[in-house]
């Protein structure tokens, strides 16, 4: 059976479109959408018309599952962010719907306020963006979010383990 040229070229277009939604969005792109949930204290998930994009926001991390304060971090986030609009600028992408990025809902800087709120500290191995430091050190001399108790947090660690970037590929070793 053979296709005719138009059916073939619509076939070629169809397919290229399809290949081209696929791809991952680019650095610097701007994604605009709502906050549709709330993952975790560092992800959530914005619908940008039909497609839905995991967004984990950049340079920062927030406690994950049962870690001290992972459920307050979550809670600020959503509160700030869940069925809101935002942009978010990328910074990264690790798939076609899995983006790093800052940020906004209205004109609040999610990402700082994160940090500022003491609900996510300074992934300092990976940052695009350095202008969080007074605020994470003000919010540990101030002792607000998780960092009210007296422990230190290990934070490079956590950050090694689930960088906010996303890491070059290592290269195969003979």
């Amino acid at each position: 059976m053979s296709v005719g040229l138009p059916q073939g070229i619509l076939c070629a277009v169809l397919a290229s479109a399809a290949v081209a939604g696929a791809q991952a969005t680019a650095p610097g792109e701007e994604i605009v959408g709502t906050v549709t949930e709330v993952i975790s204290g560092d992800t959530l998930i914005v619908m940008d018309g039909p497609r839905k994009v995991e967004v984990r926001l950049a340079d920062i991390d927030a406690p994950q599952g049962s870690a001290y304060y992972a459920p307050g971090a979550r809670a600020l986030l959503s509160g700030m962010a869940q069925g809101r609009e935002v942009r978010v600028t990328v910074t990264g992408s690790s798939g076609p719907d899995r983006v790093f990025g800052r940020v906004v809902a209205v004109e609040l800087d999610v990402n700082l306020e994160m940090v500022k709120r003491g609900a996510a500290y300074v992934c300092w191995d990976f940052p695009v963006d350095t202008y969080f430091t007074p605020w994470e050190t003000s919010a540990k001399r101030l002792r607000v979010g998780l960092w009210q108790g007296t422990w230190e947090i290990n934070a490079r660690a956590d950050c090694l383990r689930r960088p906010p970037v996303e890491l070059p590929a290592k290269p195969e070793t003979p």
